[in-house]
Order: C-alpha cells, then sequence, then structure tokens
C-alpha cells in the first residue's frame, strides 16, 4: 500500500538524499521503532514488555538457567508477537534500497526476524532472533514460524530446556556481528538510524564512531532521539514507515538526475 507522505517529511528525506547520494551505500541501524508499525510492541516505554516483567530477572541468563520456565512466560509472548507480524513498508523500503546498493549492511537490535523476511541480506542481528531455536545441551536446532509455533514444545528430546538464539542479560553479544557493525563504523560509513532510542549499549555508540571518523548521520524518528551524542545531520521527524518511504522516493530522484 503507498504510504502518504507530507510535504515536510520529503523535503527533510530530499536533504538526507542530496547528503547521501555521493557515499553510497549507508549502514543502517535500527531500533523497536520500526517494528512497532506491524504491532510489535516495544520492551522499553509505555505499553512495552518491561512494565510487565523485570528485564533483570526474567530477561536474564541465571534466571533460564535456574528457572527456564519462568523466563519461557516471558519468551513465550516475545515470540508470539514475532509469530503474527509481517514486515511493514519501513522493512521492504530498506530491503529495496539494499537491492538497489544504497544501504549495507543493516544492523538491528531487534529480535523479531522482520528484516530477514522482507529479503534483507546483509544483517545483522546484534541481539539475536527469537525465531530461531536451539537446545543448549545437545544443540538441536530449529526455526519457528507460523506453522511449528502451534505445536512447539520448550522441552528438548534429549530433557533439557530449548532457548531462543536471542541474548539475554548477563550475556555477551554476538562477536561477529558487533565486531563487524563497529569496523563500518570506523571506516566513517554515512548513518540511516531508524526507530531507536539509543538507551541500549554497545549499539548507541555507533553513531558518535561513525561521526568521529567523517561519517554522516541520518536520523528517522518521531521524536529527537538519544541514539548520537552529537546531533544528526538531518534529521526525518517521521514515523518509520514514512521516513524510510520519503528517504527512498528521494534517493530515486537524486540518483536519476
Amino acid at each position: 500500500m503507498p504510504v502518504s507522505i507530507p510535504e515536510e517529511i520529503m523535503s527533510q528525506a530530499r536533504t538526507a538524499a542530496r547528503m547521501l547520494a555521493a557515499r553510497l551505500p549507508a549502514m543502517v541501524v535500527t531500533g523497536a521503532g520500526i517494528s512497532v508499525e506491524s504491532n510489535i510492541p516495544p520492551f522499553r516505554g509505555p505499553g512495552g514488555l518491561w512494565e510487565k516483567y523485570d528485564p533483570y530477572y526474567h530477561g536474564h541468563i541465571d534466571t533460564f538457567k535456574e528457572d527456564p520456565y519462568r523466563t519461557w512466560d516471558m519468551l513465550r509472548e516475545i515470540i508470539e508477537g514475532s509469530m503474527n507480524a509481517e514486515p511493514n513498508e519501513a522493512h521492504m523500503a530498506i530491503s529495496r534500497m539494499e537491492a538497489n546498493g544504497w544501504v549495507r549492511p543493516v544492523v538491528t537490535q531487534n529480535v523479531d526476524g522482520l528484516h530477514g523476511i522482507a529479503g534483507t541480506r546483509e544483517l545483522l542481528e546484534v541481539h539475536g532472533n527469537a525465531r530461531r531455536i536451539y537446545c543448549p545441551a545437545c544443540g538441536r536446532k530449529e526455526v519457528l514460524d507460523r506453522r511449528s509455533w502451534p505445536g512447539f514444545r520448550t522441552e528438548c528430546e534429549c530433557g533439557a530446556i530449548k532457548r531462543p538464539d536471542i541474548v539475554f542479560f548477563g550475556e555477551s553479544l554476538p562477536e561477529r556481528e558487533v565486531r563487524k557493525a563497529f569496523q563500518k563504523a570506523y571506516d566513517g560509513v554515512d548513518l540511516i538510524v531508524v526507530g531507536t532510542s539509543g538507551s541500549v549499549q554497545p549499539v548507541s555508540l555507533i553513531p558518535d564512531i561513525a561521526k568521529g571518523q567523517g561519517g554522516r548521520i541520518v536520523e528517522i524518528n518521531p521524536d529527537r532521539g538519544a541514539m548520537s551524542m552529537v546531533d544528526p545531520d538531518v534529521l526525518i521527524l517521521s514515523r518509520a514507515t514514512t521516513g524510510l518511504a520519503a528517504l527512498e522516493l528521494a534517493l530515486n530522484e537524486e540518483l536519476l538526475k
């Protein structure tokens, strides 16, 4: 469905496109704001999951080891939300821009897997993916989808309790993904930051590192976020679907001149 774009947002997007055009591809960094429009609630803020569950208890690796069923109370809500969701136009716009060679890689803090479903190929899921399940005891793996989810059992055939391939509190982020994202930042790549408040380290450090190396920042958020300790070069005050639709259109215009 075509997205209606207010002229003010289109003007901001054209400014961003003029800045980005000569240095493509840009790296994309996304947070919960992009998936809210797919009806996935955020973890933080009003209506977020952390209002219902204590993240440092239910979401901690020690709790999973001591009482995995208590952790699975929370995990089921996370996975259920992902199973009921579809990629929205923001996810699709990023995938199309990647296919055009305009963005690469896409760094996401989200665990819903929607970027991959939308077709993004060079994807760095720095907090993991809740659709991927494995047994920490025997290593057996599976990938959940809408067909398999209703019959999913937390107990593995070996007798252990399965877990999603996400990063619990108390665990380290995946080294390969984080190293690649930070290397691009240290290369001074331009960034498109979408739908994140920037409250979670170490991803929140990426824009400042890139900026310090000569990179420029385009931020797409409905409100000015805290993603960067320095102001973005261009701020598109918009929700993700509208802002990315505008940026995709503006890049098309700029590159076809």
